[in-house]
């Protein structure tokens, strides 16, 4: 029999996203290098390596993983070597497809660093594993939904401060306050200023705070400070944040950071740009 199983090829499949699903889960080049471990100690033949930095949540959204179930349908290879069960699958689609490849011989073996799955083994051991796997990301969805839910009561934003504003972490509470940017705060109401005179549109006021106020965008680790685009300006005039109040899916919380105008204000600007007040 383990002459027979060192005959089987596998594909060696690694995978890793950058979403918290995967905070605790090894490197792609460790995931490899342990794999290849694996496979020479066990004497298997690896005929090719897939390495895919994307989710499994969603099916349809890996297409390596979708090429390499192809050609093992096509019969280019037996089996998977994979660091887990859920590197190949979070989700009950791609589950279900393994599950009935397993059962009709098309993947004869899948090797993960602790464990195998045979066609002949009971598929509810499988189904149990991949289920979990689903499980995670399901109970993942729910807890960040509620995280976010109660920032949001609290009256603190769950994401990036916009312009004039920056995110700072309250010690020992792990709250996102938001602070005034002390290089931009009062160019911004400045901006809002001279749109409230109804003597400007938002390009002109844009080309004003660029060439002669010096404003730029505040850098980030993904960014660095540019000039403010004509869709950030209009974003600046129509976000309910200035007001001090959150709009997060169509729902209105009394944000906790310090407003930048008034809602008669906000209104005023809603109807020069031809939107309706609130």
């Amino acid at each position: 029999m383990k002459n027979e199983k060192n005959k089987l090829t596998y594909f060696l499949y690694a995978r890793k996203s950058s979403e918290s699903e995967d905070r605790q889960i090894q490197s792609i080049d460790d995931q490899i290098n342990r794999l290849k471990i694996l496979a020479k100690d066990s004497g298997l033949n690896i005929k090719k390596i897939y390495t895919e930095s994307k989710s499994a949540k969603k099916p349809n959204n890996r297409p390596l993983f979708d090429e390499m179930l192809e050609k093992i349908e096509n019969g280019e290879a037996d089996g998977i070597l994979c660091w887990q069960i859920n590197r190949l699958s979070r989700n009950p689609i791609d589950s279900g497809k393994l599950s009935w490849m397993l059962q009709q011989n098309l993947i004869k073996s899948i090797r993960t660093i602790d464990r195998e799955y045979l066609p002949d083994d009971n598929v509810i051991l499988f189904n149990v594993e991949t289920g979990s796997a689903n499980q995670y990301i399901l109970d993942l969805r729910k807890n960040v939904k509620r995280g976010i839910e109660s920032k949001l009561q609290k009256g603190w934003l769950p994401n990036l401060a916009p312009a004039g504003y920056l995110n700072s972490k309250i010690k020992d509470r792990g709250d996102n306050d938001i602070l005034k940017d002390p290089e931009r705060f009062a160019i911004i109401r400045q901006m809002w200023d001279l749109m409230l005179t109804g003597n400007y549109t938002p390009p002109q006021i844009l080309k004003i705070a660029t060439k002669d106020w010096g404003y730029t965008t505040r850098k980030t680790k993904r960014a660095r400070g540019n000039s403010l685009s004509k869709s950030g300006m209009y974003r600046i005039f129509t976000n309910l944040f200035y007001t001090g109040i959150i709009d997060h899916l169509g729902v209105h919380y009394e944000g906790k950071h310090e407003p930048m105008i008034t809602l008669e204000e906000y209104d005023r600007v809603q109807k020069l740009l031809g939107r309706r007040g609130r």
